[in-house]
């Protein structure tokens, strides 16, 4: 159909949405009526055989009728009898040509069946539909957008030129101006918008159809594919079970179930799912392709090839089946396998979107953007309306003016409008830890790797998904490492420290190749942390301190999904900080050798179950045993209390069968303190303390109740009392320290201040409160070791690298202070002071190119600042002097001009002025 058609459909769409309305379908007898009429509520809740046996039943009657036809047709199809179906709905079109909804389902089943020039002939005769519909009813309306939606598709129409016509004129139009209970035509409109990644619109339509009717599985289905696409397993799950709630033997939610449970790794999961939907009905396309990918995911290449036959005898020649294995083999990062399935797929089938898109998303991930381009062009071409395809064009375009440097490993990319004081730091960082993550996991990828940061999370999310939110601040998908920049205006996620993100990375670019993309998530994620500078965090302690407290370590076949989809709040934290320690176990019981092995196994194709087996000896049960019992001991030595927190219910029975019992009592006071019942957490410590004198439990207690309410002379003496029954008791250390610090007795605050460091290393409380102490009271030796530690745990504030730096060159160790301005700007790359300082520490060392750049940075952060300009070309006209450089000493004159021309009054007269009687003494030379 050319524009021309297009636009006369249009028109016609909006005139016929003007109408009032009653139907053009075709009439029925009364019993006849009624035998459809039943079989649509048996197939509404899954009786698909007895939805058949009543249509039999009226079939004498009803044989010549175009309603019991159509009805008999999707009985059958929803079993799989698609042969049949499609002789039953092809007699409904001959009954009732212009009966939308018999041609719409003659046409998706020649589609199914793989005969789609069929199926677009079909679809073809919508323009004699349309001419006859001059009044038609809301499931016309819905049938007609639907077949213009699918014409459009298969003739190669772009969808701009119809998207909105349909979803308006045809889709909106049934239930805003013909029927608005007529549910179907939301559940029409939100399988649009879900087709063209709108998801916003398609939970909207899908809701408005559950106000209408609540036991829709289709429409909840279409809720569970939504969330889907936002990665929110645990409500897609959710309204799977609601579709089957109502239809048990729902094909589609089946497969969702299903889908998700493959986009979730549980690969045995998904597979049980779609062999439950086969179950339902053999032939369904669909599932027989995810069946086929999730046993190529699994190494099941035999049941895969039993699946991919059975696909082929149902829709020979169809492009769905080697769309979806690609589709999973790429999300497993097996981009040349899947590169082959994908283009099968297109060839099979040029004109349609899906292929071309996921391909193009293979490309991106590979960072081969070029690629990329063409192909999400040609997608485009097929399907504009897409939101994904549109999100990485705009994207692509946008990076095409990217600033790059590409160094001996590496081919760096920075948006240079913002970020090009990135660039050389990046590519310095990237190269400085390249070698020691090789060494360290003896592999070098092939390659250059590249390095891209997006001055906006949204352009990040999209780089990454299409989609503009994914909740980290770095990624890497084996040859990209793509990351947000670190301004805290542009990023949700605020600073970060970009050079411990860009480690971590680096070492997932390594060790997925080492492995072939063959590796488990948390194992490449343990030797991550492993790598990063502030892998012991104060973040991480707290939450494994949590995890032994609460007995909330996950099995290591399940630590997977600490990552992919977490529980709880702070689990993804949790799963960073435990698979570290699994690595520490593994290294300090068996030796670093081990993970080599490790990986060399993966990469070999070996499971999670035989690398265990084979490389550490043991089962993963086993080994969760060993090293939980481990852990327990090794967080047990950082000064923590780990026993779990008394349930309160249970306690307070213990406390009131025994009351004479002080264990018990001091028990129901943690209890009590837990639930935030302080007063009678109070009663029932003193209580266990009048039972037996000096009780820990009680003492800690008391004194923990009594600082807090600004009772601090009584804290200190139960803090004076636990100290004496326990002398290493970190609490105690922290009771004394907060009493005295709130009587302002600040020696004896800092003496327990130290003895609190001593006792709980990994608590930053000490840290903090004596740098505070002894800043303030002018001692700079005895802060420096505690303002070091809080750097080195946390290296996400730039405050503290920069307080080192400052406080080192104050006392003339310029070279010290260099380190701790660089680890400044690997938070804050966005501040001109650190530039500034840094420039000056290399003049003075006559280190004249690093001051050069370092000053040049300033210019790159504030490029209309005429101070910024006069500070380089003073930087570069010393270098130039030095080297008796005329050449360098134009380009200091060069910048000290443009300093004048953005301000005729400020600093760069003065500097330009003895740039050029230098550079006149030079060129005399």
């Amino acid at each position: 159909m050319n524009r021309r058609g297009v636009a006369i459909l249009t028109i016609l769409g909006c005139l016929l949405a003007a109408c009032p309305a009653r139907a053009e379908e075709p009439t029925t007898q009364p019993g006849r009526e009624q035998a459809a009429a039943r079989a649509a509520k048996l197939r509404h809740v899954g009786q698909y055989a007895a939805a058949i046996k009543a249509l039999r039943a009226a079939q004498d009657a009803g044989a010549d009728q175009a309603a019991w036809q159509l009805a008999m047709a999707r009985a059958l199809e929803v079993t799989g009898q698609y042969e049949r179906a499609l002789s039953h709905a092809t007699r409904a079109a001959e009954l009732s040509p212009t009966w939308a909804s018999a041609v719409l389902d003659q046409g998706q089943l020649l589609e199914t069946l793989g005969r789609t020039d069929e199926a677009l002939a079909v679809y073809g005769t919508v323009e004699a539909i349309l001419a006859e519909s001059t009044s038609p009813s809301a499931a016309q309306l819905v049938a007609i957008g639907q077949i213009l939606d699918r014409h459009a598709a298969l003739s190669g129409q772009q969808a701009s030129d119809q998207a909105n016509n349909i979803f308006n004129n045809y889709f909106q139009k049934a239930y805003q101006d013909i029927d608005p209970n007529y549910w179907p035509a939301h559940i029409a409109a939100g399988q649009f918008a879900l087709s063209k990644h709108r998801f916003k619109t398609a939970r909207r339509e899908f809701e408005a159809a559950l106000q209408i009717n609540p036991k829709l599985p289709d429409a909840l289905v279409g809720l569970a594919e939504a969330a889907l696409e936002e990665w929110e397993f645990e409500a897609c799950l959710k309204f799977v079970g609601k579709a089957l709630a109502v239809n048990p033997k729902h094909a589609p939610a089946l497969i969702t179930r299903g889908r998700c449970y493959l986009q979730w790794r549980r690969l045995e999961s998904a597979l049980k799912a779609f062999t439950q939907a086969l179950a339902v009905n053999p032939n369904d396309p669909r599932a027989l392709s995810l069946a086929a990918a999730a046993c190529v995911r699994l190494g099941r290449r035999d049941r895969a090839d039993d699946f991919i036959e059975r696909f082929k005898a149902v829709s020979p020649g169809g492009w769905l089946l080697p769309a979806t294995i690609a589709e999973w083999l790429s999300a497993a990062r097996q981009f040349d396998l899947a590169e082959q399935y994908y283009r099968q797929a297109i060839d099979l089938a040029p004109k349609a979107a899906e292929p071309l898109t996921g391909l193009g998303l293979l490309y991106m991930q590979a960072g081969r953007e070029s690629d990329a381009q063409d192909v999400l062009t040609q997608a485009h071409a097929v399907d504009d309306f897409r939101a994904d395809v549109v999100n990485y064009l705009n994207l692509l375009e946008k990076m095409e003016s990217f600033e790059a440097l590409e160094t001996e490993h590496f081919i760096i990319q920075v948006d240079g409008e913002h970020d090009a004081v990135l660039l050389q730091p990046v590519a310095d960082e990237a190269e400085r830890i390249y070698a020691e993550i090789s060494k360290d996991f003896a592999h070098a990828p092939g390659g250059k790797t590249k390095i891209q940061f997006f001055p906006t999370h949204q352009q990040f999310s999209i780089r990454i998904t299409g989609r503009g939110w994914i909740g980290t601040v770095g990624a890497c998908t084996g040859p990209v490492v793509v990351m947000a920049a670190p301004n805290a205006q542009r990023s949700r996620f605020g600073r970060f420290n970009w050079a411990a993100v860009l480690r971590h990375e680096l070492t997932h670019a390594v060790t997925l190749s080492k492995t072939h993309n063959r590796i488990p998530h948390w194992f490449t994620e343990a030797c991550a942390v492993w790598q990063q500078p502030d892998r012991r965090n104060f973040e991480s302690v707290a939450k494994l301190v949590q995890a032994v407290r609460e007995d909330r370590f996950l099995p290591v076949r399940q630590l997977d999904w600490g990552f992919i989809r977490p529980q709880r709040r702070g689990d993804r934290t949790l799963a960073y900080a435990q698979s570290e320690l699994a690595m520490e176990y593994i290294i300090e019981t068996k030796g670093y050798d081990a993970i080599l092995q490790m990986l060399d196994a993966f990469a070999g194709g070996r499971t999670q179950a035989q690398v265990f087996n084979d490389v550490l000896g043991v089962t993963e049960d086993q080994f969760d045993i060993d090293f939980v019992a481990w852990a327990k001991a090794t967080i047990g030595g950082w000064g923590f209390d780990l026993s779990p927190v008394p349930d309160l219910k249970a306690s307070a029975k213990a406390a009131k069968d025994h009351p004479d019992n002080a264990d018990a009592q001091a028990d129901l006071a943690r209890a009590l303190m837990a639930a935030r019942k302080t007063k009678s957490a109070r009663a029932a410590a003193e209580r266990a303390l009048e039972l037996q004198d000096n009780h820990p439990k009680a003492l800690a207690l008391l004194g923990l109740i009594e600082v807090a309410d600004g009772n601090y002379g009584l804290a200190v003496g139960y803090a004076q009392r636990l100290e004496a029954v326990e002398p290493d008791s970190p609490v105690a250390a922290r009771v004394l320290a907060d009493g005295y610090l709130g009587m302002q007795q600040y020696a004896q605050a800092t003496a327990a201040l130290e003895q609190l460091k001593r006792r709980r290393p990994l608590d930053p409380y000490s840290y903090t409160q004596l740098l505070r102490i002894y800043t303030q009271t002018g001692q700079a030796d005895q802060a420096l070791p505690n303002l070091i530690e809080l750097h080195r745990r946390t290296m996400t504030e730039a405050v503290f690298a920069r307080q080192l730096a400052d406080t080192y060159r104050a006392a003339g160790e310029d070279e010290t202070a260099l380190t701790y301005y660089r680890q400044a700007l690997h938070v804050d790359p966005y501040d001109p002071s650190t530039y500034e300082a840094m420039a000056a520490i290399h003049r003075n060392a006559g280190r004249y190119d690093e001051a050069v750049a370092a000053a040049r940075c300033l210019t790159l952060l504030e490029r209309s600042s005429a101070a910024a300009w006069a500070k380089l070309a003073m930087v570069r006209f010393v270098a130039a002097r030095a080297a008796k450089d005329a050449e360098q000493m134009r380009q200091a004159r060069d910048e000290a001009a443009e300093s004048v021309a953005l301000d005729a009054d400020g600093p760069g007269e003065a500097v330009l002025k003895r740039i050029e009687a230098a550079l006149e003494t030079l060129e005399e030379r």
